[in-house]
């Protein structure tokens, strides 16, 4: 992909997935039953394993599918954490007494609220937990507080959501403290790696500094076609349970199609909530047999580096530019600051205006693409936020991305916005 694709949570992707979603194609076989393709179902079973050894879970405990998109591998973490309080909501559906409510962070992707519909508890029993100012991380006493107000209340809490890698800021919660929390409640902890979980294989203090604790985690999602590059779709959903609970909340028993046999565990479409499913695995197989663990690495290592060299640009340049947090992640958040505000007053009214003028010219232009967004939570105007993932950007490149949004945005008055 174009190096100043900088827009959204993926960045390309890489020929040897290119090459296994041809011949995904060209094959066209679902991945339901093992019978109907013995070899793409074992392959998405180890694929699910790779993962999870990865995150520091039990072999013995592992547990997965592969989904189209990291939304349904969130619902479905919420969907297994329901069956696992409220077992009886698959049959009967939702009593009076049941009081389910959950809790995710502002800064959660929408997929968690899409979630809660789905489950049927409605979205306000999905508590949002405001989240800190200049890290995005959910405020840990907050949390607490929250919990506590809901079972006096009445509510039976059975679910929170934390983030490795929040859309906007970045942000990774701490997955310890999270942890302790949950056990303490009991708790169904999901942790939503859509985005930031290829940083679980980051070297050195990154590894533990954003991931530590995440092996205490009842359920974690990860995109492979975001950090790792595997062609769209391929997303993961990794459990830590030896209950089997995926299949427990999501088996329908279609004695049609799924046959009791030695090979049953590889029957993957009776624990998703879909039965036609793409081949996704062999994208993800074929690519970790050919890059390995050390690819994985040096990938996620890449995206920091990248991180800490164009915030470091951003800060050199205070005159043009303003830091909206400290990074925590790959995300990259700022303001540019056009000449004629250098000097001047530079309200929020101004900065919306801006950012969606400059975002515009890109488009018209073409040289660059980035994306902007506000932050109503927080009363932060639009921004620019920057996603380091591709493989392709340099130094120069980021050196140049800089410069062409000083370009683009270099004329801009007051009086046209």
């Amino acid at each position: 992909m174009h190096p100043f694709f900088m827009d959204k949570l993926y960045a390309g992707s890489d020929p040897i997935g290119q090459i296994a979603e041809y011949i995904v194609a060209v094959l066209n076989t679902g991945v339901h039953v093992y019978h109907v393709a013995p070899v793409f179902s074992v392959m998405e079973v180890e694929c699910v394993k790779m993962m999870g050894r990865g995150f520091g879970f039990k072999d013995e405990d592992i547990d997965g599918t592969l989904n189209p998109g990291g939304t349904m591998s969130n619902i479905m973490a919420l969907m297994a954490a329901r069956h696992e309080h409220f077992p009886h909501v698959r049959q009967e559906g939702w009593r009076p007494e049941d009081q389910p409510v959950a809790f995710t962070a502002q800064q959660s992707h929408y997929s968690i609220n899409r979630g809660a519909m789905t489950a049927g508890m409605g979205m306000q029993n999905m508590i949002q937990i405001p989240s800190d100012r200049w890290t995005g991380q959910m405020e840990i006493n907050a949390l607490e507080d929250a919990i506590q107000e809901q079972i006096e209340k009445g509510k039976h809490p059975f679910f929170l959501n934390t983030m490795a890698g929040s859309t906007v800021m970045g942000a990774f919660d701490d997955h310890h403290k999270m942890s302790e929390i949950s056990k303490k409640y009991n708790l169904w902890h999901h942790v939503d790696g859509c985005w930031g979980g290829f940083l679980g294989w980051a070297s050195g203090d990154n590894r533990e500094r954003l991931m530590g604790g995440i092996e205490k985690a009842d359920s974690v999602s990860i995109n492979a076609h975001k950090g790792f590059g595997v062609p769209l779709q391929c997303a993961l959903l990794v459990t830590n349970k030896k209950n089997g609970a995926l299949k427990a909340s999501n088996s329908s028993s279609a004695d049609y199609l799924f046959h009791e046999s030695e090979y049953s565990k590889y029957d993957i479409g009776d624990k998703t909530l879909s039965c036609g499913r793409k081949a996704d695995g062999f994208k993800f197989w074929l690519w970790m047999k050919r890059h390995g663990l050390k690819e994985m690495t040096r990938i996620a290592d890449s995206a920091l580096e990248k991180a800490e060299y164009i915030t470091k640009k951003i800060e050199e340049q205070s005159d043009k530019f303003t830091m909206v947090n400290k990074p925590m992640g790959t995300n990259v958040c700022f303001w540019y600051i056009p000449p004629a505000f250098r000097n001047a007053p530079y309200t929020d009214e101004h900065k919306t205006a801006v950012h969606k003028l400059i975002f515009e010219r890109m488009q018209q232009q073409g040289t660059i693409l980035v994306q902007h967004n506000p932050l109503p939570e927080f009363d932060l105007p639009n921004f620019f936020r920057l996603v380091l993932k591709s493989e392709n950007a340099n130094t120069e490149d980021m050196d140049y991305l800089l410069s062409e949004i000083d370009r683009l945005g270099a004329d801009i008055t007051s009086a046209e916005l």
